[in-house]
């Protein structure tokens, strides 16, 4: 365990990820679960057993030298790559574990998959976009336990399927539509293939590379459609809130897209936070793609590994506790 830390994966995480759910403090005295805490700990990291039997080699991260690392601040992607490798990992045994047909892709244009998504519905909602990439086999990961430092959202493509990893912990849901749609817009694109995933660190850091702005232009398109982001100079968060509710009332649009939109254009999460609280939209989004995993999982069935794995997602041997 002390070796994993030293690599970036502290205890906390391995004891999810790496240990099985029968361990308890007991097991920590007993010589005789080594052997399969060895074996465990090397198809993990991806490491010969030898070296893992020997407490005298250190253990690494993989690096993902392919990777490709937008929005960031101060940050190097070494030092992301226990995150990264962790998120790629838990996508891997969902997409062992997966209910659902082959990946068939949303349109390239993202005007046509909104009107798909909206059908007869006035409002677009987290509901609508997870059921509907679900259904197209594309999973949806949010990621409770990762190890730290961590990033907002990554999309990769695991064991031929394209899979969006949310890994900060948010909860509103239309912040969590702009993300994911952006996500989507990377795999539509071709930004990502299975050695180059793509990782957004932070949402709050402006990215001018045309993979970004085509990805934010796909989503805001997805998520607002062709109503204009309003030109708003809040001086508070109330003027916003205020904004955004005339023009859903005006458009059909969600207020809260509205806001979440305003402050992918604006980099000014703060004060979007404050108005999306302000209009009671911040909540039960996390509940909301919860809800999806368990419906298109097969936790039951999924090997001894990948439910350790599939913990990280909700931290909780009882899957289903959350989800009512």
């Amino acid at each position: 365990m002390n070796r994993l830390s030293a690599a970036g994966f502290k205890k906390q995480f391995a004891r999810i990820a790496v240990l099985p759910d029968w361990w308890d403090k007991a097991c920590e005295a007993n010589e005789a679960v080594l052997p399969d805490v060895e074996i465990r700990v090397a198809r993990f990291i991806g490491t010969p057993l030898a070296v893992v039997r020997n407490p005298a080699e250190p253990l690494s991260a993989p690096k993902y030298p392919g990777a490709q690392l937008r929005r960031v601040r101060d940050i190097k992607t070494d030092r992301l790559a226990p995150a990264i490798h962790a998120a790629v990992q838990t996508a891997g045994a969902v997409v062992r574990s997966v209910k659902v047909e082959a990946a068939r892709l949303p349109p390239r244009d993202p005007s046509e998959w909104r009107k798909e998504l909206l059908d007869s519905r006035r409002l677009l909602g987290l509901q609508d976009l997870a059921a509907n990439l679900w259904a197209r086999g594309i999973p949806i990961v949010h990621i409770e336990n990762l190890p730290a430092p961590t990033f907002q959202g990554l999309a990769c493509i695991v064991e031929g399927r394209p899979v969006v990893v949310i890994g900060h912990d948010l909860d509103a849901p239309a912040r969590l539509a702009f993300i994911i749609a952006h996500e989507v817009a990377h795999i539509v694109n071709g930004d990502c293939t299975p050695d180059h995933p793509v990782i957004d660190e932070l949402e709050e850091v402006l990215d001018d590379h045309q993979i970004e702005k085509r990805a934010d232009a796909y989503a805001a398109t997805v998520t607002i459609g062709d109503v204009a982001v309003p030109d708003v100079h809040a001086s508070n968060f109330r003027e916003l809130a205020t904004v955004a509710h005339r023009v859903e009332q005006a458009t059909g649009v969600d207020a809260s897209a509205v806001v979440w939109a305003w402050a992918r254009r604006t980099g000014n999460y703060p004060l979007a936070t404050m108005a999306a609280q302000a209009l009671y939209k911040t909540t039960h989004g996390k509940r909301i793609l919860r809800r999806q995993f368990d419906e298109k999982v097969d936790f039951d069935n999924a090997s001894d590994s990948d439910r350790a794995l599939l913990r990280c997602l909700y931290g909780d041997s009882d899957r289903n506790a959350a989800a009512s």
